[in-house]
């Protein structure tokens, strides 16, 4: 009668799944599992006694397990038993010629039970002239055993153990500092979709790092090594985090906007009036030192730690937390106006004005704009104010949708208005698809493996808005607002006017690493409905424009202007609308 082995059991991870689960189910790890083979005799075959002998160094063959299970072989170990004869293990080798055998799967039968359990152990024979499980595998032979084996039973799911942070350790022993640097090594190695994109030796990152973790002489450097390692993947999700690095840096903002103009650093917004009143800084001023530190040099200082997808994603995000400080100090600032004077002022940091910059703009959300052109700030526009907005907006003759920020979710209920098409793909991604390769009959790697699928926009039954639509960038259009571009191009081909966006698409997952480190990196591709490359690159302006400083000053603003120019009105004057002031 046939004869079935049993199959391999080994872990698998659809992207990288957060240590607490938040990510809901977008990704996961599991079990899979490789059936075992079935064999059967062939015709006239006669019942023998057969008897396997192994060791650790052995390779168990299926059909061996198979003929144990239906009583029909018996195994002998010579020497400590594991599973490794008889199931997946990768060999890797360290240095002076030491290697590591590890399992990457589990036997488990038909019952629900694992394990290689022998028929008889014999301890290692101590000498060449006497081999005693030679000796004991040929009396099995002579004397069969039958009766059925135990095999231990098996959980039919995982609970893997919680990530453990070491918050305890804010300094940690000089392993823990090399397990923070393998760690960050293997989770992208793995895990990161975007590794053909980094345009660096990652291995070379790793034997730079592993030096700098070593002589790393305290906390601040040792947080700052992680930092700075984690920059070299150059993916603007790719934030990390410790208390030791938000004080190093400072949490608490002054009540400026702070934009790169130009290569300078411009104020170009205000969320505490009286107290720029106080100071005397005005929009436009131009940031020569900041606590004493020159501008440009405190500007170098804070990237070297930032991490980003483009260069035009490394200035906003340096712009944006480089005159931070602790909360309840004061900012020292020397500022340089239109009359190219340099003068001095002091501004408060408060952790509350970082609620208040979160928003890009001030002027009203939703405007009819000269020539009957609709403008919705979608830095500000919540979904419930979309079909609002569509009825405001149903006999104009084209919207101007502002993207200059990160939007509240709205690009699902915006999208599927603006087309009469259905079925239409949005996006492009791939998963990365990590599994234990020895498990896999063949034992091929699924390094660069991944999941394909796309993103098709909802369907919508109200009716649906023909009028021309554009979109304004730059690069605080970054992830999501992003995504936002890529559904309104795939609806009805809007056009994209600014200037390039930060380059940084792919739901965000999170690792710790020792010192209660926390870093979170983009988990999954996003590309074009057509496949063109997102990350690193951005949406590309169909019409390009960058606001000068004297547009800044002067309170214009020329990104909206050369909208209404594109789609048909022209030298409008506008007043508290968009950026304009």
């Amino acid at each position: 009668m046939p004869v079935t082995a049993p199959g391999q059991r080994a872990r698998m991870h659809s992207g990288l799944a957060p240590p607490d689960g938040s990510s809901a189910s977008r990704y996961f790890s599991a079990f899979y599992t490789v059936d075992g083979r079935r064999y059967s005799p062939d015709p006239g075959v006669k019942d023998v006694p057969v008897v396997f002998l192994v060791n650790a160094h052995s390779d168990l063959p299926a059909v061996a397990l198979a003929l144990q299970a239906a009583g029909k072989a018996n195994i002998v170990v010579e020497g400590s038993v594991t599973d490794a004869p008889a199931v997946g293990t990768r060999r890797i080798e360290l240095t002076d010629g030491l290697e590591v055998a590890l399992l990457v799967a589990e036997l488990i039968y038909e019952d629900g039970s694992s394990g290689l359990r022998p028929d008889l152990v014999v301890p290692q024979s101590r000498s060449a002239a006497q081999d005693r499980a030679l000796e004991a595998a040929l009396e099995l032979a002579r004397h069969p055993k039958s009766a059925p084996v135990a095999r231990r039973p098996i959980p039919a799911h995982a609970v893997p153990p919680p990530d453990r942070t070491y918050p305890e350790m804010r300094y940690p022993p000089l392993e823990y500092r090399l397990l923070a640097a393998f760690r960050i090594w293997s989770v992208f190695h793995y895990f990161f979709p975007y590794k053909d994109l980094m345009g660096e030796d990652w291995d070379g990152v790793l034997k730079q790092f592993m030096p700098r973790m070593e002589q790393a002489r305290n906390a601040l450097e040792y947080h700052l090594a992680v930092a700075e390692m984690v920059t070299h993947v150059h993916d603007t999700h790719a934030s990390v985090w410790s208390e030791t690095l938000e004080e190093y840096f400072g949490a608490a903002p002054p009540p400026i906007r702070v934009r790169m103009i130009e290569g300078e650093p411009v104020i170009t917004g205000i969320v505490d009036a009286e107290a720029a009143r106080a100071s005397g800084i005005q929009i436009g001023d131009v940031i020569v030192q900041a606590d004493g530190e020159d501008a440009k040099a405190r500007l170098d200082r804070y990237g070297k730690y930032t991490v980003a997808s483009t260069p035009q994603s490394l200035q906003k995000s340096v712009a944006q937390r480089f005159l931070n400080g602790p909360g309840g100090t004061t900012l020292e600032l020397v500022v340089r106006g239109d009359d190219r004077r340099t003068r001095e002022a002091k501004l408060p940091r408060k952790s509350e004005y970082l609620d208040k910059l979160r928003n890009q703009r001030a002027t009203e959300m939703l405007q009819l704009l000269p020539g009957n052109i609709g403008y919705a700030d979608l830095d500000r526009l919540p979904v419930p104010m979309v079909d609002a907005m569509f009825e405001k907006f149903r006999d104009t003759k084209a919207i101007i949708f502002d993207m200059r920020g990160y939007p509240l979710g709205t690009a699902w209920a915006i999208a599927p208005r603006l087309t009469d098409k259905v079925s239409v793909p949005a996006a492009r991604y791939r998963r990365p698809l990590v599994m234990s390769p020895a498990a896999l009959r063949g034992g091929r790697s699924s390094e660069g493996a991944g999941i394909p699928f796309a993103d098709h926009l909802p369907q919508s039954d109200k009716w649906k808005y023909a009028g021309r639509t554009v979109m304004l960038i730059d690069e605080r259009t970054f992830s999501q607002a992003e995504h936002t571009g890529l559904f309104f191009e795939a609806a009805n081909g809007t056009k994209f006017i600014g200037s390039p966006t930060a380059g940084a698409n792919g739901d965000i997952s999170r690792f710790y690493v020792p010192g209660d480190i926390q870093i979170n990196l983009s988990a999954q591709e996003v590309r074009h409905a057509d496949g063109r490359q997102l990350q690193r690159v951005g949406l590309i302006p169909d019409v390009e424009v960058k606001p000068p400083i004297r547009g800044i000053r002067s309170g214009r603003d020329e990104v909206l202007e050369k909208a209404l120019e594109y789609v048909g009105v022209r030298g409008a004057a506008l007043s508290g609308v968009g950026e304009a002031r």
